[in-house]
């Protein structure tokens, strides 16, 4: 068996192999190759630019290379599909911001709308307050005298409660009534003396209260002041029913100034108020709620209802 030469084989020089070697580059113009006459039939080598012997070599195959067009037009289709998605991207973000413009235009339009219209409440609502202060003022004013008329009509009348009324009666009937309670009290009453006489309508029929309406505040006053001293010096058997000769059994009888509604109003709140808060009395006199908390102190006058908040408020 012969012997195998393990001996590395020989470097190839570069003189060695000139003859075979074609220096392949994308640029054929390269001035290495420019005086190379190179054979039809010779193979395409190629290795890289270098001076470097220990290089291998290999063959290039016709199917790698590409055409140097194609591959402009392949940049040229991209760079055209790329151009179309960015300007489809724009046109698509440039009609959304268009459209979130408009709404927010929309917006802005209504909220300024809306800042007017707030603006207008505002102005209109200071100015209801204003007309509602005056028109508080006028109704308290226009209250006060009403209230100053009607104590003025009242002024000479008496009303007379608790009385039984029969099932058929005429105003002469009450006229008759009248006459007797002053006959009873020492304090005469003609005809004359008498303007007019009626029942106040109330939700019970049977007992309605009696008006009578005098001529003179002086026999107003007396048979007040009569009824109130027959009362004081006969606790045990005040005023009643028996004092006028009516039939059936014997009622109490009130006799009091006839107050206008406000003013009977105010006189039940003031009652109240002196018991809750001890004063010993209460009372009415041509129109006018007073009280008085013991015998001595000074009288208050009560006007209205805020009267009687600064009288529990000492």
């Amino acid at each position: 068996m012969p012997r195998v030469n393990r001996s590395p084989p020989r470097l190839l020089t570069s003189d060695s192999l000139l003859p075979q070697i074609t220096h392949c580059k994308s640029d054929s113009n390269l001035p290495d190759c420019a005086g190379l006459q190179i054979p039809t039939n010779a193979p395409a080598l190629c290795r890289e630019a270098t001076s470097d012997p220990n290089l291998a070599l290999r063959k290039r195959k016709r199917g790698d290379e590409v055409d140097k067009d194609e591959i402009i037009a392949m940049f040229a289709m991209l760079k055209k599909e790329q151009e179309e998605r960015f300007s489809a991207l724009m046109n698509k973000i440039e009609t959304g911001i268009k459209a979130h413009t408009d709404q927010n235009s929309a917006i802005l339009s209504s909220i300024e709308f809306l800042g007017q219209k707030y603006d207008e409440l505002v102005t209109r609502i200071d100015t209801l307050e204003r007309e509602k202060i005056e028109d508080s003022k006028q109704i308290k004013l226009l209250e006060a005298r009403l209230e100053h008329f009607e104590r003025f009509h009242r002024i000479s009348s008496i009303e007379v409660r608790n009385v039984p009324k029969t099932s058929v009666e005429t105003k002469t009937d009450l006229l008759n009534l009248v006459q007797k309670v002053g006959t009873a009290l020492s304090v005469p009453l003609q005809a004359a003396d008498i303007r007019d006489v009626y029942r106040i309508n109330t939700r019970k029929d049977t007992n309605q209260p009696i008006v009578a309406e005098l001529t003179s505040v002086i026999l107003r006053d007396k048979i007040i002041s009569n009824v109130k001293t027959h009362n004081k010096l006969n606790s045990q058997n005040k005023f009643s029913t028996s004092n006028i000769k009516l039939d059936g059994p014997q009622k109490p009888i009130f006799i009091s100034e006839n107050l206008a509604p406000q003013t009977k109003k105010l006189f039940f709140l003031a009652r109240e108020t002196a018991k809750e808060f001890g004063y010993k009395y209460c009372w009415t006199s041509r129109g006018k709620v007073y009280m008085r908390r013991t015998d001595g102190a000074p009288f208050v006058r009560v006007n209205n209802e805020g009267d009687l908040e600064k009288v529990k408020s000492k």
